[in-house]
């Protein structure tokens, strides 16, 4: 198979591959002996598919071709041994076959010199065969992002005293690439990774008298993660203010900085803040994964009920829609969800955001920015300008904004916002607050709808328990018999908290006669919550209750995240 000389082989190669693009339509001209090693790039000009080159190269070299790698495993030795770098320049990665001989899988011709210096490093044999880039490509990114552990290994093999200072790092570098960096570069991609992994929105780096200590918020929950000797914390907060673009040398002043960076096809925003401490600057680093999906309002846990008032409302021609709950309650994802529902290319949608967290495809997204002027209310007076028929506002937090907010609503818009209250009846009063006349927000205002997140059971770890006594406060306000509940061991898929994943828990307010009424007389938030209760409202807590009796969430978690309502 490799007697032939590389011009041969690659004489053969084009006269195959010329077959193939013919049963597609495809003419590619003659050999030209005068072209040899040139013949991979005139294929590329040409724009010949890649899975016709490797599938042409397979059948010249009499080699498998693989259609899909989905069933095959990813050699851990190559993994440790090539940085992901090489394998997607290269285009190859080494699986486990049959009976576990390994199998170089590559996706043209020009990698091929490649399997004597795999087989030298991995110092075992091994066989070749062929697949299309994407695939190669997909593997490569799947592989090494399910590396775990790595960052407790670094911190005990780094020798302290060779210590390199923290470099540069490209605004989006793959943090999946750590060979060959210097030890705390390798040490905060890692940490990175690692949270990115786990799920976590948050990672607080917070020094202390004796230690570094890294913390990562997972589910609304923060965990102590990593400790990082002490005599690493300069560098490793210097590492962090570096990727943000924040001055090193300025430790006695907050400062905020962005940065993004990149696992595998995944890009993620950093939003990093710093502050002053008694133990030298904490860090706090935000991660929005630009890549993430986007929830549709069925998949954010809505009781039936709750579900569809709340869809009638948002399909309304013109009004005010606020979602409310404190920081981390699921207020944006909930506003994306009703946006992608009701953006439709007969209407102009707009949105204000700080920040934006989410691109949505057909629709105008604006960042706010305060230290230039673009405030939330500066920027709405521009977007009336836009012919909008729907516009999302971020936040309310000042009267010029509620009172733009509310004229816009009137003047036949349909607008999104969110406010800080902790529950729906609440969002009525701090409207009034701020300094909207309530004749204008009886008029307006359509639906409230208050929400939290509660974790869910983890699926692999949760098992059936009768109620604890604990628990039969709660659980004698539902309406339902519950002799079971569900509750997670902990296991290593839920980092042992027994939870894995969040779910919200809902209220509805929907503005009809009887609120109106209470809005123009100023009620107070209990005589509102009463008229709602009565027009089929159900609270926070009832909603919770439910979760609890379906078996998704724990008693536990309902009194964590909602308060009892006065009556």
């Amino acid at each position: 198979m490799l007697a032939s000389k590389p011009s041969d082989i690659h004489k053969r190669w084009w006269d195959s591959l010329r077959l193939m693009a013919q049963s597609q339509g495809l003419e590619l001209p003659e050999w030209q002996s005068t072209e040899e090693e040139g013949v991979l790039a005139r294929a590329l000009r040409l724009e010949v598919p890649s899975s016709l080159q490797a599938r042409a190269a397979a059948k010249v070299l009499e080699l498998p071709f693989c259609e899909s790698l989905d069933s095959l495993r990813v050699a851990p030795q190559f993994i440790r041994e090539f940085p992901i770098a090489f394998a997607r320049q290269h285009e190859i990665v080494v699986v486990l076959g049959e009976d576990d001989p390994l199998l170089m899988v590559l996706a043209n011709l020009k990698s091929w010199y490649l399997l004597d210096i795999v087989q030298r490093l991995l110092q075992t044999p091994v066989r070749a065969a062929f697949s299309t880039s994407d695939a190669i490509l997909q593997k490569i990114n799947q592989a090494y992002q399910q590396q775990t552990g790595q960052v407790e290994t670094l911190i005990d093999s780094l020798d302290h005293e060779t210590l390199e200072a923290a470099g540069r790092l490209g605004s989006a570098e793959d943090l999946m690439d750590v060979t060959d960096r210097p030890p705390v570069i390798k040490l905060v991609n890692l940490i990175l990774f690692d949270a990115v992994q786990a799920g976590a929105s948050d990672i607080h780096i917070q020094p202390s008298e004796g230690h570094l200590v890294v913390r990562l918020r997972i589910d609304g929950v923060l965990f102590d993660t990593f400790n990082v000797p002490k005599d690493m914390q300069e560098e490793v907060i210097s590492r962090v203010k570096i990727l943000g673009k924040m001055n090193i040398a300025e430790k006695r002043l907050p400062q905020d900085g962005r940065a993004t960076v990149q696992i595998a096809d995944r890009m993620i925003d950093l939003r990093i803040a710093s502050l002053p401490a008694s133990h030298g600057e904490r860090v706090v680093i935000r991660l929005l994964d630009k890549s993430a999906r986007l929830y549709t309002l069925t998949e954010l846990g809505m009781n039936s009920q709750s579900l569809s008032r709340f869809q009638e409302s948002i399909h309304l021609e013109h009004g005010l829609v606020l979602v409310t709950g404190p920081t981390g309650s699921g207020k944006s994802t909930t506003l994306y969800a009703a946006l992608q529902e009701i953006n439709t290319k007969d209407r102009n949608v707009v949105t204000l955001e700080d920040p934006i967290e989410y691109q949505l495809d057909g629709i105008s997204q604006t960042q706010v920015n305060v230290k230039k002027g673009l405030t939330f209310a500066s920027g709405l007076r521009n977007v009336l300008r836009q012919d909008p028929d729907i516009i999302m506002i971020g936040e309310i937090r000042d009267r010029e904004t509620a009172v733009m907010a509310i004229q816009s609503a009137l003047t036949g818009h349909l607008v999104f916002s969110t406010l800080h209250t902790n529950d729906a009846a609440s969002a009525i009063t701090r409207m009034l607050d701020l300094g909207i006349e309530p004749y204008l927000l009886s008029s307006s205002l359509l639906a409230v709808m208050a929400q939290r997140l509660v974790r869910k059971v983890c699926k692999s770890c949760g098992t059936q328990i009768p109620p604890e006594e604990s628990d039969r406060k709660l659980l004698e306000e539902s309406p339902e018999d519950i002799p079971l509940l569900s509750q997670g061991t902990g296991c290593e898929a839920c980092r042992k908290s027994g939870y894995r994943g969040r779910v919200g828990i809902f209220e509805l307010l929907l503005v009809d006669d009887e609120v109106r009424d209470k809005i123009q007389h100023r009620a107070n938030a209990t005589d509102i919550r009463k008229s709602a209760i009565l027009a089929g409202m159900k609270l926070l807590r009832d909603d919770g209750l439910g979760k609890i009796a379906s078996g998704i969430t724990t008693p536990a978690e309902v009194q964590r995240v909602t308060i009892r309502s006065s009556m």
